[in-house]
């Protein structure tokens, strides 16, 4: 495998941070809450040196990546023009992205700044989506939790933003030890169990289970390896990682925001806005990106928590070097 990159170290391109804002809520409307988490995975990440040979491990339909690396859509796309099963979701908690036919072409405004060598997912579908990006020199299907299909120290940048939905976690991150260069990092943006206490789950007893299965889809049943600060440095230092430097990101009040967000009725939105002409879904997706922008502002930065006293961060980027 031989990278694209000419330089031996690049840094991730510097966005303005309203306009890093603008570009996830513009990818990611109708989920404005998700929107916002993934714009703050970003600026954190920018801090930190993107060198190749790379892998985004987890990289799903690559959405994520191509915007963190300076990518730019055409405004007639977004996330939510390819998707499918939008009746199954609150019965079988189905996943809506893991759809794509063949008119699934983003219309790429500007080409990223830099590209990844090797992406990886185990749901083939959103591999193909992240295949229409020109980011990617190679896409694989993988399981996390078999061993990685690459030789040690291949890659000098290892990146997953998903570890805690990995059941073998302690088998993952030895992998991700091993196919990491001596002179490299992983980076890995990790959710805390912390998480959990600030949603509204604390209150099922006024609330029922069938608004918190509303609410929450089954996300806690697919964050397996969920743990909290001290258990996850010590799975990291099991494996062979230490920790070069550890960046919290998401607070109580971020999380609390993302708690409920549009989830709930996100499918119908998705419906609303895929049945409508393209004309009246651009106005409406402008006043509505120009709308969050605004509410969204006031929070984009790692460290605001209304809430007072400390508590435990629900996010944190680790970046760690192989011991």
């Amino acid at each position: 495998m031989s990278s694209t990159l000419t330089a031996p170290d690049l840094v991730c391109p510097t966005i303005d941070r309203a306009d890093r804002l603008r570009r996830f809520l513009e990818a990611y409307w109708l989920r404005p809450e998700n929107a916002f988490w993934m714009a703050l995975r970003s600026e954190v990440l920018a801090a930190a040196d993107w060198r190749g040979p790379s892998i985004d491990i987890s990289c799903g339909d690559g959405v994520f990546s191509f915007l963190h690396a300076g990518g730019v859509f055409r405004d007639n796309f977004d996330v939510f023009t390819s998707v499918g099963s939008l009746d199954g979701v609150h019965t079988d908690h189905a996943d809506i992205f893991n759809h794509v036919d063949a008119s699934y072409r983003p219309e790429i405004l500007r080409p990223p700044d830099y590209r990844v060598d090797t992406g990886t997912d185990w749901k083939p579908n959103l591999l193909t989506k992240a295949g229409r990006l020109d980011l990617y020199d190679e896409l694989l299907v993988h399981d996390n939790n078999q061993p990685l299909p690459f030789d040690d120290c291949t890659f000098r940048t290892v990146y997953c933003n998903s570890i805690y939905w990995v059941d073998n976690i302690d088998g993952f991150l030895r992998e991700m030890r091993r196919i990491t260069a001596p002179d490299g990092v992983v980076l890995l943006e990790v959710k805390l169990d912390s998480v959990l206490a600030y949603t509204l789950e604390k209150h099922r007893a006024v609330l029922g289970d069938r608004f918190l299965d509303i609410i929450g889809r089954g996300r806690a049943d697919t964050w397996p390896s969920m743990a909290g600060r001290g258990t996850w440095e010590r799975r990291f230092d099991d494996a062979g990682l230490t920790i070069d430097r550890a960046t919290p990101f998401i607070t109580r009040t971020h999380a609390h925001l993302w708690d409920v967000g549009l989830r709930p009725i996100a499918p119908l939105l998705v419906e609303l806005a895929n049945g409508v002409t393209p004309e009246t879904r651009s106005r409406v997706k402008r006043r509505w990106v120009d709308l969050f922008c605004e509410l969204c502002a006031p929070f984009f930065r790692p460290d605001v928590d209304l809430i007072p006293g400390h508590a435990e961060p629900a996010e944190i980027l680790y970046e760690l070097k192989p011991a």
